[in-house]
């Protein structure tokens, strides 16, 4: 199993300096194994929200726990997501692939 950070650009605050799409950013650790089972786990999650739908995905490593079962593990909390050096794959709405980003 992998583990992933999810991320949906920005969160539902209404403040003008930290919320909305320019704010810091709605995040989840899940476990799974393709980017694709990670959204949809991801994606239920942020189902209630305004802009419902993970935008990116960083692969952080590979879960060594003894439970294998795909779930979200953490979130959704707002930080801002940076990627250091992770794979991450990103679309640009809820229905497009998802691409892999090679930096």
């Amino acid at each position: 199993m992998n583990l992933y950070e999810a991320i949906r650009w920005g969160n539902d605050g209404d403040d003008p300096l930290t919320g909305g799409p320019n704010g810091p950013d709605t995040c989840l650790i899940v476990r799974a194994e393709t980017p694709e089972q990670a959204s949809i786990l991801a994606d239920a999650e942020l189902a209630a929200l305004r802009a419902g739908w993970t935008s990116a995905l960083y692969l952080l490593g590979q879960d060594l726990g003894s439970d294998s079962t795909p779930r979200v593990l953490r979130g959704p909390y707002i930080q801002s997501a940076y990627c250091h050096g992770w794979r991450q794959w990103q679309r640009q709405s809820r229905t497009d692939p998802w691409t892999e980003q090679v930096k």
